[in-house]
């Protein structure tokens, strides 16, 4: 299974079937999957750095995780038929 999937599954454990269900079909939610995985391993590296911008960095990767969470969840959403919701 992709990386960025697995995170995604791990984010939404409540929504795997729908998460599987849209990667199986959605290279662009696919996409959307390694992005989310790339931000969470970066903020990861920067919670531990030394750097002088890592308040700043670990701000700018919250957000981005954030949106790229609602732009998921929005995804998911989409993918579910109105009758089954």
């Amino acid at each position: 299974m992709d990386e960025g999937v697995t995170a995604v599954r791990r984010q939404f454990p409540a929504r795997i079937k729908a998460i599987d269900d849209l990667s199986a079909r959605s290279e662009d939610f696919r996409e959307i999957c390694r992005d989310f995985a790339d931000a969470q391993s970066a903020l990861q590296k920067w919670n531990v750095s030394t750097d002088p911008k890592r308040d700043e960095r670990v701000a700018e990767y919250r957000e981005l995780i954030a949106e790229l969470s609602k732009e998921i969840e929005g995804a998911l959403d989409a993918s579910v038929p109105p009758t089954a919701r």
